[in-house]
């Protein structure tokens, strides 16, 4: 970025700044994870007579094994800012394609502590995430090469040949990838 770019983002940081967890609120649907916060006077609206699908691509881990991994409140947010916006949860259809240095963290508490030495902080967090009808897919190719058996691996989430198959097969059946 840019020099004047950066004095830009830091200038308009300063003047909108409002303290994170002053805005924050959980759920409608997650109450784990996905806080969001009211947005007043919305002029780009997500009308609610649309089909959501979307997925998103978690490949990095958490830096300690005893944080939750931040990439998992993405979707979790998504999920709560449509059913706090009127949106019907028929509309909504999200997934998880996660591999690499993520994988890990689908595993079930006791392999989870064996291999890591703490309890997996993304239990409560994915637990919500799939009975709130969010698919959890593993990518299979991680799986084999992280030996993680599938009796390890936590019940709810799916596993997939590989992520780019999961991928594939997802956009065929017109779900969009995000991109953050």
């Amino acid at each position: 970025m840019n020099s004047r770019l950066a004095t830009a983002a830091a200038f308009l940081a300063a003047v909108v700044a409002v303290p994170a967890a002053a805005q924050q609120q959980p759920g409608p649907v997650i109450l784990a994870g996905g806080a969001h916060a009211p947005v007043p006077n919305i002029t780009f609206v997500a009308p609610a007579d649309l089909d959501y699908k979307v997925v998103w691509d978690i490949r990095v881990g958490a830096a300690k094994p005893a944080d939750l991994n931040e990439l998992f409140h993405v979707p979790a947010r998504f999920m709560n800012q449509t059913a706090a916006l009127g949106i019907s949860r028929s509309r909504v259809q999200l997934a998880v394609v996660v591999h690499g240095g993520a994988g890990e963290d689908l595993l079930m508490n006791d392999e989870y502590r064996a291999r890591k030495g703490v309890d997996n902080p993304n239990l409560v967090l994915l637990e919500e995430m799939s009975k709130a009808g969010i698919k959890v897919i593993l990518c299979g190719q991680t799986a084999a090469n992280r030996k993680m058996p599938r009796e390890k691996i936590l019940p709810f989430v799916l596993v997939a040949p590989s992520a780019a198959l999961a991928h594939a097969t997802l956009q065929r059946q017109g779900y969009t990838t995000n991109p953050f």
